[in-house]
C-alpha cells in the first residue's frame, strides 16, 4: 500500500499518479466533469462500480452507474468532498479546500512532494533527470527509465482525444532517447526495462504515424510495430507483443482492407496472449469476429463474438492490460460486425447503446457515431444518419482521428441519393470543410 494509502481512513481508491496527472482528468476536475472522472477511474484503472461507490461513501453502485451514463449529476458539496478523499484527488483540483490528508504527504524519496493539481513537480523532475542521464549516460539508472515510460504513457492518454500530429514529435524524442539509452545500458534490470518502455514507445509511435496519415501509412506503421514485437519478444512478454500485434491486425482490417490477413493477425494475438490477458485475448476475438463478418462468414462471426463475451466477463482489475478495457468496445466491434453483415437494426441497436455510454469525445466515440450514421443510412432514416453525422464530425474537427475521419465521409458518399435534400447538401459542405482543414 503506498504512502498515501496509509495516511487515509476508510476505503483507499486512489487515483494513480499517471492518471490524476494526465490531462484528461485535469480538465475533466477543472470543470467538476464527474461522468467524465468516474468514467476515466472505471476504465482506467479497473474498478468497478462498486469499487468507486465504496471508496467515495454513501453512495450506491446503482448511482454510480447512472453518473457514468449521463442519468444523473452530481451537485452536492459534501459529495465532492467525499469524491476528493475517496479517490485522492487534491482539493484545488476540484476548486476545494485543501484536504486534511494533503499535509501529511511528505518526503517520498528524499523530496518534499506534496502532490499538486498539475502535477508539474513530477514532470518537470523526470524531464531534468533524463536530461542529465543524457549528457552523461553513465548515470543511467531504473529511475530515469521509469520517468521516461511515464512520459510515454502519458503521450498515450492523451491519444485517445488528441490530434496524433501533436503527440508525434514528442514520442520519436523518447524514441531516439531509447536507442542512445540502450547502448549504456550495463546490467540486465536496466535492459529489461528498457526493453519494456521500446515496446510501448513503438507500439504508440505506430499508433499514431498512422492516424495521422489518415490510415493511409501502413508499412511505416508496421515497421514501428515490428519493433515492438521484437522488443517484447526479448522481455518476453507475452501482452506487449500481443498489443502490437493487435494493432498491426488494425492495419491490415481497416487499412490495407485485408480481412484474412486481419484475421490471421487477431488469432495469433488471441494464441499469444492466451492465459496472460482476458482483455487483449478479448480484443483479439473481437477483431477476429469483424474480420470473420468482412469475409461474409456469419457463423464464425458470431461464435467469436460469443467467445469475445466469455472472455471479457473473467476480466480483473489485475489484468496486465485492464487499462484497455472498456464496456464500450464490445457494443461498438459488434455493431460494426452486424454492418458488414448487412443487418443494420441489429448495428443500430448494439450502436446506439455504445455511444450512449461513450460520450466522451474520444476516437472511439466518433468511430461509433459513424457508424451509426451508417446504420441509420442502411434504413433510410435519414434525419438520424444526419444528427449521428454531425455529432461524428464535431469529435473529428479535435482530434483528426483517421478511423472517425474515413467513416464519415464514407457515410457522405452514402447519402449520395439524398443530395437533392438540403440538409444533406449542408452536411457535405461541412464535410468538405473537414477536407480543407486538413
Amino acid at each position: 500500500m503506498g504512502e498515501r494509502e496509509t495516511r487515509r481512513n476508510g476505503y483507499p481508491l486512489t487515483i494513480p499518479d499517471a492518471l490524476l496527472q494526465s490531462e484528461a482528468v485535469q480538465r475533466a476536475c477543472a470543470v467538476r466533469d464527474f461522468q467524465e472522472i468516474f468514467r476515466l477511474v472505471n476504465r482506467r484503472t479497473g474498478s468497478s462500480h462498486a469499487d468507486i461507490a465504496a471508496a467515495i461513501g454513501k453512495m450506491t453502485s446503482a448511482r454510480v452507474s447512472d453518473v457514468i451514463r449521463g442519468v444523473r449529476r452530481i451537485r452536492g458539496q459534501a459529495v465532492i468532498e467525499r469524491i476528493a478523499d475517496g479517490f485522492g484527488i487534491p482539493g484545488a483540483m476540484l476548486d476545494l479546500p485543501r484536504r486534511p490528508w494533503e499535509a501529511s504527504l511528505e518526503t517520498i524519496g528524499g523530496t518534499s512532494k506534496i502532490r499538486s493539481g498539475v502535477g508539474a513537480m513530477g514532470e518537470s523532475e523526470d524531464k531534468a533527470r533524463n536530461q542529465y542521464v543524457q549528457e552523461n549516460p553513465g548515470s543511467l539508472d531504473l529511475i530515469a527509465v521509469a520517468g521516461l515510460r511515464q512520459q510515454v504513457r502519458t503521450l498515450d492518454e492523451r491519444y485517445v482525444t488528441e490530434p496524433s500530429t501533436a503527440l508525434i514529435a514528442a514520442t520519436g524524442q523518447h524514441l531516439g532517447q531509447l536507442a542512445h539509452w540502450h547502448n549504456h545500458a550495463t546490467t540486465y534490470t536496466i535492459c529489461r526495462d528498457l526493453w519494456a518502455a521500446q515496446a510501448e514507445a513503438s507500439t504508440l509511435m505506430g499508433q499514431l504515424v498512422w492516424d495521422a496519415s489518415g490510415r493511409t501509412d501502413h508499412a511505416t506503421a508496421r515497421i514501428y510495430f515490428s519493433q515492438a514485437i521484437e522488443a517484447a519478444r526479448q522481455l518476453r512478454d507475452p501482452v506487449a507483443e500481443g498489443l502490437a500485434l493487435l494493432r498491426t491486425s488494425f492495419v491490415a482490417l481497416y487499412g490495407e482492407r485485408n480481412p484474412r490477413d486481419g484475421l490471421e493477425l487477431a488469432q495469433k494475438t488471441a494464441a499469444t496472449t492466451r492465459g496472460a490477458s482476458h482483455v487483449l485475448s478479448g480484443l483479439a476475438v473481437l477483431h477476429a469476429a469483424e474480420a470473420h463478418a468482412m469475409l461474409q462468414e456469419r457463423r464464425d462471426c458470431e461464435k467469436a463474438l460469443t467467445e469475445a463475451e466469455q472472455h471479457f466477463d473473467q476480466v480483473v482489475a489485475g489484468d496486465a492490460a485492464a487499462p484497455l478495457f472498456s464496456s464500450s468496445q464490445f457494443g461498438g466491434l459488434a455493431g460494426s460486425c452486424f454492418l458488414f453483415l448487412n443487418d443494420a437494426t441489429r448495428a443500430q441497436s448494439a450502436l446506439e447503446e455504445t455511444a450512449n455510454i461513450l460520450r466522451d469525445g474520444s476516437k472511439a466515440h466518433a468511430i461509433t457515431l459513424g457508424n451509426l450514421a451508417l446504420a441509420y443510412i442502411h434504413q433510410h432514416k435519414i434525419d438520424e444518419a444526419i444528427d449521428a453525422l454531425y455529432s461524428a464530425i464535431d469529435i473529428v474537427e479535435c482530434h483528426r482521428g483517421g478511423g472517425g475521419l474515413n467513416l464519415a465521409f464514407q457515410a457522405g458518399r452514402a447519402l449520395k441519393p439524398w443530395r437533392d435534400v438540403p440538409a444533406v447538401h449542408d452536411l457535405h459542405d461541412r464535410l468538405m470543410s473537414l477536407i480543407a482543414a486538413a
